[in-house]
Order: structure tokens, then sequence, then C-alpha cells
């Protein structure tokens, strides 16, 4: 079987900085946070997205986001704005046109397309995380990790949930390995986070 190109790069991952290496609060500004814009059935999706808005407020740590107002990305912009931290909020024109921006957000980007959108939001940011959400969250982070698989960038990418939200995504990772079309590498260019706490300590300071 041929060599895929890739599989003669670097890791995605380089070993001494891998996804479970604690990162220094010294290198995270901002964080981008991609999440559902319905709220979910299960009532903790929309209660962890507040404690996520409430947990950067209190450590300085600055949101980037779609900047809705509807659904989880409505709870986590107005969650850190509540607790006096800052909110980025980057829409498409047409989005906001449909009066789902946060009106709590003053300072909201508005470009013409979802693709400018993404560029501008993962440019801002330093870290990524993913909350439920549905195919908007699931086309933001299958991109950022492309980007990563590509060698294009290392921020690192997140992933947290209740009731094992991201379980079957990380089954699909690993079947995709199986199936020999990524390399194993693909697999840890995220992290599961269990809780706020274990996203608090990737947040430490030294």
């Amino acid at each position: 079987m041929r060599t895929h190109p890739l599989d003669s790069l670097p890791p995605a991952v380089p070993p001494a900085q891998g996804a479970n290496e604690t990162i220094r609060h010294a290198q995270i500004a901002n964080v981008l946070v991609f999440c559902g814009s319905r709220p979910g059935v299960d009532p903790r999706h929309a209660a962890l997205a507040a404690d996520v808005g409430r947990l950067f407020a209190g450590k300085g740590i600055g949101l980037v986001y779609g900047g809705g107002a509807l659904g989880l990305m409505g709870e986590a912009g107005r969650a850190v704005l509540a607790g006096g931290g800052t909110a980025q909020g980057v829409i498409p024109r047409f989005l906001k046109d449909w009066e789902v921006a946060e009106p709590l957000c003053e300072d909201m980007t508005v470009v013409e397309n979802l693709h400018t959108r993404k560029a501008v939001m993962f440019e801002r940011a330093d870290a990524v995380l993913a909350l439920p959400g549905g195919l908007g969250t699931l086309d933001e982070l299958i991109e950022v990790m492309s980007w990563r698989n590509l060698r294009l960038h290392a921020k690192p990418i997140w992933l947290m949930g209740d009731g094992a939200f991201w379980q079957p995504f990380t089954a699909l990772l690993a079947h995709v390995v199986a199936e020999g079309f990524a390399g194993a590498d693909i697999l840890s260019t995220v992290e599961v986070l269990a809780d706020t706490d274990a996203l608090a300590a990737r947040l430490a300071r030294p």
C-alpha cells in the first residue's frame, strides 16, 4: 500500500506537547467556543455552556463565538458578559438579519458568509472548545481538526459535554483510522474534557 504524504510529516501533536499537556494561561487569551444554537434535550448542556462563560469571566479569558443569542451559544455569551468578561461575536449578515444576534454583545463583527466567519473566529482564538451542538458545530469542529491534521496550526482542541455526548464522535474517528482513511495521530488532535474543572486546569497559571 502506498504511503500517504501526511504519514511522512511530524505528528500533528508533537510528543512533547501532546493534547493532554496543561496549556499555560499565559499562552491563551481567547478561546473559540463552538456550540449549538439550540438548547438540546438535556438541560445539562445549557448549564454547562453557562458554566464555561462564568469560568472564562473569572479567569480573564475572552470568549470568541458565533455571536448568536439562541441555545448554548446564547447561554455562554450572556454568562461571560454577566461575569464582567469579554465576548467577541462573529456572525454572518443573513443570521443577523434574522435577528438571532446577541444584543448584549457589543463586540460583534458582521461578515458576509459562514466561511469568513469560521476564518475570523479561528484567527482571533488561541484554543478551541467544542460543546454539544448540531451540524454547524460539527462542521466547524471538523474543519479546525482538518487544518491541524494538515499541520496548519497547533492550537489545542477540546471537547466537553455531559452524558458522554462526544463518545459517538470519537468512536467515529477511531473507525475512520481503523478503516485506513486517516493516520492514528488524528485521535490525539482533540482531547475530551470531563468537566469545567478539567478545562480550568488547562487554563491554569504556571
